[in-house]
């Protein structure tokens, strides 16, 4: 009969840990594809159940100003749009949008499912 092989409690560790760590990133693909995934929602400018913004910016790229992006369109309150994958520009989350005539990115604060 052939020889059989043990591993070592630290090798057995290392391939564990090679395991979890591949699940761990698979589940993160998986939650970041469905985040990307195109998702009709709208634009809200509520806070603490006061309208504080009722115009929302719609910048060119993920990040606005300080990014050196352009404000494209200024969409109302409400406005029904699609959202697309999500950006992390400057510290912040952004969504590129689509809706109300307008393409472009906008702060993540500011997108809400629909009611």
């Amino acid at each position: 009969m052939g020889k059989v092989r043990t591993l070592p409690v630290i090798g057995l560790m290392a391939v564990l840990g090679l395991s979890l760590c591949a699940g761990t990133a698979l589940a993160q693909d998986k939650e970041a594809a469905k985040d990307a995934a195109p998702k009709k929602m709208v634009l809200s400018g509520m806070s603490a159940g006061v309208l504080r913004v009722p115009e929302i910016a719609v910048w060119s790229c993920a990040g606005g100003q300080m990014a050196g992006c352009n404000v494209v369109a200024k969409l109302k309150h409400g406005t029904e749009i699609t959202r697309y994958e999500k950006e992390r520009a400057r510290g912040l989350d952004w969504y590129r949008i689509e809706g109300g005539g307008a393409k472009g990115w906008v702060r993540d604060t500011f997108v809400e499912p629909p009611t």
